[in-house]
């Protein structure tokens, strides 16, 4: 059924995708004992499974939840370990890796601001 005075190419028109832009703001990164305490609930869950049988391979998904807070730390993830125990050692040492290289930043950012004389 056509309307009157318009043609059938008309009245199936489309209009252009506007071009909303995004509103969302960039999110800032998040601080190191915030990321060190989602480190440390990961570490309570990992050691909860290593307990009930620490042979059995991990879930990809914990693997892939300490690597991306490995990331976000600036140290090396853990790649796939073989079991929950080595998970569970893995992100142990990740914790120590993190800690050395958050003292050497904050080091570094105080003995340039002159907070702290250099020994």
């Amino acid at each position: 059924m056509a309307l009157i005075g318009m043609t059938s190419t008309a009245a199936i028109a489309v209009r252009p995708a506007s071009r909303r832009r995004s509103r969302a703001k960039v999110r800032p990164p998040r601080a190191h004992a915030v990321i060190c305490a989602e480190l440390r609930g990961l570490g309570g869950l990992v050691l909860e499974q290593a307990l009930l049988d620490g042979t059995e391979p991990p879930l990809v998904s914990l693997c892939d939840w300490a690597d991306r807070l490995a990331l976000e730390l600036g140290v090396e993830g853990v790649g796939v370990p073989a079991d929950y125990r080595g998970l569970l050692h893995a992100i142990v040492e990740m914790n120590k890796r993190a800690e050395v290289r958050h003292a050497d930043v904050t080091g570094a950012a105080l003995t340039r601001s002159g907070d702290v004389a250099a020994a």
